[in-house]
Order: structure tokens, then sequence, then C-alpha cells
């Protein structure tokens, strides 16, 4: 209770000074005419985005019980919502590119050392942030608190890029460094658009998230396992993963499948950070008798 009690505080924590981040970084962008300093502000609103949707998403899933016609109650919302944000991060970054070829083009006056103020303001409170997650007891096993802790780090990256950037417009009075450097954070948020939207369709493809091989290998090692069939493991959201197998059998009762399949159990979810499998066992007789291939045809 209380690693999810500091694990909302968090990101509640981080939410906030984030969006006081944005406003000052698009607003400072558009006043000082600095279109890296608006760039960094839709770096920063993108992984606070991510952050917000994840959050909620959990919550969601966590206060709408599975029913029998939701299997796995809202989990996938987290999926649905990671790829729409990765659209909309994409469709910015495109955006972004396109204004600054523009600006490299007909480079506009600049106000460094305003821009310069806010950019600082931007990086220190992206410090502060890190260094709170940094310090959360929960960062290496809650999943939004270390999606967040990865998010912010690149956030300190485009930050400095965009310090560097505007000190140098300042010092050399060359203002097409903006662009470029604007050109630079849309790069980092295209990459992220990329990942999220490469992750969101590996789920939603039920790619799996382990390797089949090393389970089968590891479950063979049991006794009384004679082999690992159809086995089928695919993700819910990022942090549920599920799946089904059948288990070919040294023992001629049901009843003596029972203690086999607990440890089967056991094993996966402890070791290959599987939620739930369902699994069928089957003598070898039984397993000769049917192929175990998913075949499928439209």
């Amino acid at each position: 209770m209380s690693g999810h009690f500091t694990s909302q505080k968090a990101l509640k924590t981080a939410a906030l000074l984030l969006s006081i981040t944005f406003l000052a970084e698009l607003l400072g962008g558009i006043v000082f005419g600095s279109l890296s300093l608006i760039s960094d502000s839709f770096h920063v609103i993108a992984d606070l985005g991510s952050i917000l949707i994840a959050s909620f998403a959990l919550s969601v899933a966590h206060k709408r019980h599975p029913t029998q016609q939701m299997a796995f109650g809202y989990h996938r919302l987290e999926v649905m919502s990671a790829l729409f944000n990765g659209i909309v991060l994409s469709i910015i970054s495109a955006v972004i590119f396109l204004e600054a070829w523009e600006r490299f083009r007909n480079p506009g006056e600049i106000q460094a050392g305003g821009a310069l103020v806010i950019a600082v303001i931007g990086l220190v409170v992206n410090l502060i942030v890190i260094r709170f997650f940094h310090h959360a007891p929960d960062r290496h096993h809650d999943v939004n608190i270390r999606s967040a802790y990865l998010h912010i780090m690149g956030d300190i990256l485009a930050s400095v890029s965009v310090v560097v950037g505007i000190t140098a417009i300042k010092l050399f009075d060359m203002p097409i460094i903006d662009p470029v450097v604007a050109a630079f954070v849309a790069l980092l948020l295209l990459i992220g658009a990329t990942r999220v939207l490469y992750s969101s369709a590996e789920i939603l493809l039920h790619k799996s998230p382990q390797d089949i091989d090393r389970v089968r290998l590891r479950v063979l090692q049991i006794d009384g396992v004679k082999d690992l069939l159809d086995v089928r493991l695919w993700q819910v959201c990022s942090h549920l993963t599920v799946g089904t197998a059948h288990v070919v059998v040294s023992v001629d009762s049901l009843e003596a499948t029972y203690p086999i399949k607990q440890n089967i159990r056991s094993i996966i979810q402890e070791e290959f950070d599987v939620r739930d499998i369902t699994l069928e066992c089957e003598t070898e007789k039984g397993s000769e008798e049917h192929s175990h291939r998913f075949e499928h045809q439209h």
C-alpha cells in the first residue's frame, strides 16, 4: 500500500512540475522567438503525456474488475493510449521539422537572454524531478516510476542541448543555431514516438515477451515433464503477461498432474514474469494423436 502511495505521489509531483515547465517553455519560446524552446516544451509534454497515460490506464484497470465478456478487464487501455500517444508525437515531430527547415532558410530574431533564462529553469526542474525519482524506494520494481525516470532522462538531454544552443546564439549571434537545435530535439521526440509505436504494435500483435525456447528448456527440467508443446505467451499490457501451453507428462492419473502443474506455474511466474498461464496435461500417446501447430486460414 505504501509503495503504491509513494509511486502515485512521485508521479503527481512530476506531473505538476512538468506541466509548469511546459507552459513556461512554450510561452517563452513564442515570446522570445525560440523554436528550440518550443520544441523542448513539446518534448516535455510528450513525456508528461506518457506518464499520465500509464498512470490513468493502471488506475482504471485496478478499479474496473474483469468480467466474463472482458477477461482481462481494462488493462489493454494502456496499449491503446500509448499507440495514440505515439501517433500524436510523430505528427508533432514532423511539424517541428518543417518549421525548423523554414527557420533554417530564413532565420528570425531571437531574444537569447530571455530564452536562456527559461531554458535553464526547464533544465533545473528536470534535475529536481529526476532526483526525486532517483530516491523513490520503488523505482526498480514499479513500472510507472521506471518509465517516468527514463522519460525525464531524455528530457534532461533535450534541455541541455537547448541551453547550449541558446548560449551559443547569445555568444556568437548566430540565430541559425536555433532551428538546428529544434530539429535535434524533434529527432529525440521522433525516436521516442517510434519506440512507443513499436512496443505497442508488438503487444497488439501478441509477440511473446519471453524466449519460448528458454521457457521450454526450463520446464523440461521438472520431474514428470516429458515435453512442453504449443507454448503461447502474450502481453495484455506492459506489466501483465499471460499464456497457455500443453504439457506432456509421464504420469497416468489426473491427480498426479496437479503438483506438476503447480510447479510449472510457480517457475514460469517467478522466473519469466508470467502472471497467469493455463496448462493442459496429456500423456505421450495422447500428444502423438494430434498436431499442436496453430494454423488459420481466411
